[in-house]
C-alpha cells in the first residue's frame, strides 16, 4: 500500500516545489521591473515583437530595440508582463510603436516599457 502512495505524493511534492519556485521567481522579476521604473534612465524605443501566452507560460512578452545614452547600437530587451492577456488588451503596445523605455544605466539590458509598469506600484 504504501508503494501505491508513492508516486502520487511524490508528484504533488513536485508540483508543489514547482509552484513556489515560479512564484518566487515571479515576485523577484517584479521588484526588479519596479527597481528600473524608480531609478532608470529614459528614452525613445520601439516595439518589435509580442509574445502572447501559450502552453504552461502565462506571460506576455514585448520585445523592444532602444538605444540607451552614449550607446552606439541598439539593444534588444524583453518586457515580461505577467497581468492576465485580458486585463492587458487595452494597454499593450502594438508591434512597431514608440514607447518610453525606462532602463538602468549600468546594465542597459535591465529594461521595462515605462506605461506598463502599474504606477502606484512604482511610486
Amino acid at each position: 500500500m504504501a508503494n501505491e502512495l508513492l508516486f502520487p505524493i511524490s508528484a504533488l511534492i513536485v508540483i508543489t516545489v514547482w509552484l513556489a519556485i515560479k512564484h518566487a521567481v515571479g515576485l523577484a522579476q517584479q521588484h526588479r521591473q519596479l527597481e528600473i521604473a524608480r531609478r532608470g534612465a529614459s528614452c525613445q524605443g520601439k516595439v518589435v515583437g509580442i509574445q502572447r501566452p501559450f502552453m504552461l507560460d502565462a506571460c506576455t512578452r514585448l520585445y523592444f530595440d532602444f538605444v540607451p545614452q552614449g550607446g552606439a547600437q541598439p539593444l534588444r530587451a524583453c518586457h515580461v508582463e505577467r497581468r492576465p492577456f485580458d486585463e492587458l488588451r487595452g494597454s499593450l503596445p502594438a508591434a512597431g510603436t514608440v514607447v518610453t523605455i525606462r532602463y538602468l544605466p549600468e546594465q542597459p539590458t535591465h529594461a521595462v516599457i515605462s506605461k506598463l509598469v502599474a504606477p502606484a506600484q512604482a511610486a
